[in-house]
């Protein structure tokens, strides 16, 4: 495979299997996989979108927060962007072709993809989920912040922190209403208020924060690995933040449905009753909002697609 480190001359139409963890030499020092990209005829490696050059298409298989900037000039520089909606499709040409599941062959699939099942990325959007992240790692910090100095004053190291949790506290609340507010009134309202009616509570920012910044266009089993779930397999190479942002939305779902004893959710019961210990029960909670947040992104992504078919 050919790499090139300056521009990269394109064809006019890319498939691009993409990298959560390309970009750069700090990252691929840390064996980093680049993005592999398929013009028709070659394949090539790239560290960042932007050393695409003449490419007037682009189709991705996935989109991360880490990418956001690339796509959005990309975008700005008139090309079109277009995302995949449903990966299950990849699988299945996969099985069809026997192909075995590489970076190379992903990228060669999604070239051999009908475009209905690829949505259009809009510089509007990538705005909007760029301006939102500030706002979530406003939250992420303030959290943190309150939980050290809460675990200080349980250990004795009480120096008047009591004002100062207060405070965070107040800002805490300003901001997870921001999130939510933003998150509820976009595009993605739909799926938001289908996971929360599913999981039973009214409002939740680890909900907004994983629906805006999860790829749930990814299946169940890559969505395990992008945040550490799968047994053994990246063990070490995963996503931290989402899986703390799960992990908190699991903790607080296993509370709720502890004190109460009971929930229409038949499903959480029975892990709660069926679960060995607290840590189990919180870990199987993680696999069924991923299995939730998932079907309620594709219903919601399909009844767009659909919408949009209709309105041509």
């Amino acid at each position: 495979m050919e790499k090139w480190d300056g521009e990269l001359k394109m064809a006019k139409t890319v498939f691009i299997d993409v990298s959560w963890t390309a970009g750069g030499k700090r990252k691929r020092a840390r064996q980093g996989q680049p993005h592999i990209v398929f013009d028709g005829e070659r394949f090539y490696e790239v560290d960042r979108l932007t050393e695409l050059r003449d490419a007037r298409e682009v189709y991705i298989d996935a989109l991360f927060p880490a990418i956001y900037p690339d796509i959005l000039r990309l975008l700005k520089n008139g090309v079109k962007v277009f995302l995949l909606t449903n990966t299950k499709i990849l699988k299945k040409l996969r099985l069809e072709n026997n192909l075995r599941k590489t970076h190379q062959n992903d990228a060669f699939i999604l070239s051999r993809i009908p475009k209905e099942w690829f949505r259009e990325l809009t510089i509007e959007e990538i705005k909007f989920k760029m301006k939102l992240r500030p706002v979530i790692k406003k939250y992420e910090w303030l959290a943190r912040w309150k939980s050290t100095l809460k675990g200080l004053i349980t250990k004795g190291f009480d120096y008047n922190f009591g004002e100062s949790i207060r405070l965070i506290q107040k800002d805490l609340k300003k901001t997870v209403k921001e999130i939510i507010s933003t998150v509820s009134n976009s595009r993605y309202t739909e799926v938001y208020r289908r996971v929360c009616d599913i999981l039973r509570i009214k409002d939740s920012v680890e909900v907004a924060i994983l629906i805006m910044e999860l790829p749930l266009h990814l299946g169940v089993g890559k969505l395990r690995a992008y945040l550490g779930l799968n047994p053994v397999k990246n063990n070490n190479h995963y996503n931290r933040r989402l899986r703390r942002h799960l992990e908190a939305l699991a903790y607080n779902i296993f509370i709720n449905n502890y004190r109460r004893k009971k929930d229409e959710s038949k499903e959480f019961i029975n892990i709660l009753k069926n679960a060995s210990s607290k840590g189990e029960a919180i870990l199987r909670i993680q696999l069924t909002i991923l299995r939730i947040l998932r079907k309620a992104w594709i219903e919601a992504e399909n009844n767009q697609t659909n919408e949009r078919l209709a309105g041509q």
